[in-house]
């Protein structure tokens, strides 16, 4: 057992404390979790209930952390696991914040495809975009249902080529160019023959 000799505020955040046990720094802390769990100077706490408090505040500054940087920037489940194991948390911590953060929605993998999907449609294909959403670490079924939703992408194709043969001569050389441009960026090998085709044509 240890007795609880001195409970202060961290000077940059007053809803944390540093707890000090015989004399010495042992653990920084939420205020809350002083609260819920009655402690105050001159107070005995043995080293399992201490071990629980350390797991308390981990779970605490580890969920903390991830809404931070999910306020930046919209993650995957994928990206935060990852993130989380990078700073060091144990399997039980990542999985708990994990699963607060699915609860709340805070992390949703298919809104997330949705929404990257919406926003690189009109420069990339299908290809490249779930080629992209694998990296992410989103199910291949997720990466399924949301590019089902999208129909052809001739007019994307369209003009994409338009914008790159601007100010230049439909020769064959450009056009092989531009064929290679269009499947680099992820478009359908069909699709971009049709395109390359009807310039051509025309």
């Amino acid at each position: 057992m240890a007795t609880i000799t001195k409970i202060e505020a961290q000077a940059k955040n007053k809803g944390r404390v540093n707890i000090f046990l015989d004399g010495e720094f042992r653990l920084g802390c939420s205020l809350e979790l002083v609260l819920t769990h009655h402690l105050k100077e001159g107070v005995e706490i043995s080293e399992l209930t201490l071990d629980e408090l350390v797991f308390e505040n981990e779970k605490s500054v580890a969920l903390t952390k991830a809404v931070t940087l999910i306020g930046k920037n919209l993650k995957t489940k994928s990206q935060l696991k990852k993130y989380l194991t990078e700073k060091g948390y144990s399997e039980q911590i990542v999985n708990y914040v994990l699963e607060k953060l699915s609860e709340y929605n805070y992390i949703n993998d298919e809104n997330y495809a949705r929404i990257y999907v919406r926003s690189v449609k009109n420069k990339y294909g299908k290809i490249k975009i779930k080629n992209e959403l694998k990296l992410k670490g989103i199910s291949e079924k997720i990466i399924d249902d949301v590019l089902s939703e999208f129909e052809s992408e001739e007019d994307v194709i369209l003009t994409l080529a338009n914008k790159y043969l601007k100010g230049k001569e439909a020769s064959f050389e450009n056009l092989n160019k531009l064929y290679r441009f269009l499947l680099s960026k992820g478009f359908e090998y069909e699709e971009v023959s049709r395109v390359i085709k009807n310039f051509k044509e025309n």
